[in-house]
């Protein structure tokens, strides 16, 4: 009873860190670690672009949709067959699904919207509309 009570103490004081951390950037940090896939994301005068980082995949199993500013990317990875089980002692590389939504800002235009996949690299680019780009107004004399 009493090893039991050691093995799970660190369990009950997971969240305590969080607490204590002096800034709050630094826990979202900590949990945006354990996300896959992990992304960046950038807005530019003309478009919002994404980096979806989804390495070993086949790009006809992305799917990339975008409904009501939300941008999602869902996938399925299988497990690599080593052939023997108990050959592996330790797995960190991701398998089964996943399914990642961002909010994208409000003037971007889905319709149109690019995805190249290379290098392990899914890039999405989602223009914005052209009534609320920045316009250079003329000043007449």
């Amino acid at each position: 009873m009493i090893s039991d009570m050691l093995r799970f103490a660190p369990l009950a004081f997971e969240g305590l860190d969080d607490f204590f951390t002096p800034e709050p950037a630094f826990s979202v940090m900590r949990n945006r670690l354990h996300s896959y896939p992990q992304i960046n994301m950038g807005v530019t005068d003309k478009s919002v672009e994404v980096y979806m980082f989804v390495p070993g995949m086949d790009a006809a199993s992305l799917d990339v949709s975008i409904e009501k500013n939300l941008l999602s990317v869902s996938a399925e990875r299988k497990a690599e067959e080593s052939g023997e089980e108990d050959s592996m002692s330790r797995r960190e590389r991701f398998s089964g699904k996943f399914k990642r939504v961002i909010t994208l800002p409000e003037d971007v235009d889905p319709d149109q919207t690019e995805a190249v996949y290379r290098n392990g690299v899914l890039h999405i680019s989602v223009a914005k509309r052209e009534d609320t780009l920045p316009r250079k107004i003329q000043v007449n004399v």
